[in-house]
């Protein structure tokens, strides 16, 4: 399959070329204009139009919020659109690529794969630029989660890996929820039956998204990285293709803390969702995942008022029947 979107252009390509020679990424010339254009997108999107659209949708909270507040707000006006972009993106190629249910795992290609990791390669590019550019605000744990990210991206331009590219870019299936749960707070519907049923949704989608797909999948990339180290395809070692250590090691190795990092959020989610329960007087604290943070603690309040309500209305059942059979 070719490229989706359109060929790189030449002079781009050209330029490229030597960067991807010395560092053995012979697709990443083919792909370069998408990270160009997911980068000057995304951050057009910060710098115009989130500030445009955001005064005029929300002219009584976007323009009285601190500079500091407002950055985060473009901010997640991005991901959520990145969110609902690469993760529609990665699911037409899960099932519309008639070359995927033939390519081999660990070295195979096709167009649309290599556009799929230009995109998100390249918003990876502008969040790691936008990290360093707000360090003071974002902090290190921003920082470390593009560069995680950005590397395993850039190492399938080799081609390496291409096949897991649209699962693992499933897991951005939670990132809206993420972001609603961030603007509810910003637009003071806190603890409102809104936030309670996204924030539901939220852990329902990371928990099947993030924690279960992305184990279930990090064991399959790990046996097809195994297997191709120890057997390669003798198409591909005519090729000269290999899995070096290093290679799998830096894949692998990013994938993991991708995935701890995953688990952490989850259960700092469970933690601050229980707390709520246990300890009422105990101050709950927020956990931040991918710069976005999450207080569970208004929702919890309001499951505990639905638990609330839902007992009273089966007590007043039973109340009802017991007094019909006294009757």
């Amino acid at each position: 399959m070719q490229d989706p979107i359109f060929p790189c252009p030449k002079g781009l390509s050209n330029l490229l070329k030597p960067i991807a020679t010395k560092f053995s990424l012979p697709t990443f010339p083919i792909h370069a204009h998408e990270i160009v254009i997911a980068f000057v997108v995304y951050h057009l999107i910060l710098t115009r139009l989130s500030p445009w659209a955001s005064a005029r949708l929300f002219p009584k909270t976007y323009p009285h919020l601190s500079t500091k507040t407002k950055l985060n707000w473009d901010v997640h006006v991005v991901s959520l659109i990145q969110a609902l972009f690469i993760s529609t993106f990665a699911l037409w190629v899960m099932f519309f690529d008639d070359e995927r249910a033939d390519m081999h795992h660990v070295f195979g290609y096709t167009g649309s794969h290599g556009a799929l990791q230009g995109f998100a390669a390249g918003y990876f590019v502008w969040d790691l630029f936008l990290s360093f550019l707000h360090y003071d605000i974002f902090g290190p744990g921003f920082a470390a989660h593009a560069v995680c990210a950005l590397t395993v991206f850039m190492l399938g331009f080799r081609p390496f890996v291409n096949y897991y590219a649209p699962v693992f870019l499933l897991f951005e299936l939670s990132n809206p929820f993420l972001n609603f749960h961030w603007f509810f707070d910003k637009l003071k519907m806190t603890g409102g039956r809104a936030q309670l049923v996204n924030g539901l949704l939220l852990i329902t989608m990371f928990f099947s998204c993030r924690v279960v797909w992305g184990t279930i999948n990090t064991f399959r990339v790990f046996g097809d990285v195994w297997e191709a180290y120890n057997n390669i395809p003798e198409e591909f070692a005519v090729q000269g293709q290999s899995v070096p250590i290093w290679l799998a090691a830096t894949y692998l190795g990013s994938n993991s803390i991708l995935n701890f990092l995953n688990y952490y959020w989850f259960t700092r989610m469970i933690q601050t969702l229980r707390s709520r329960f246990d300890k009422p007087s105990k101050k709950v604290d927020t956990v931040v995942v991918e710069g976005t943070e999450v207080d569970m603690t208004e929702t919890a309040k309001e499951l505990k008022e639905l638990e609330k309500e839902m007992l009273e209305v089966v007590d007043g059942l039973v109340d009802g029947k017991v007094k019909s059979k006294d009757e």
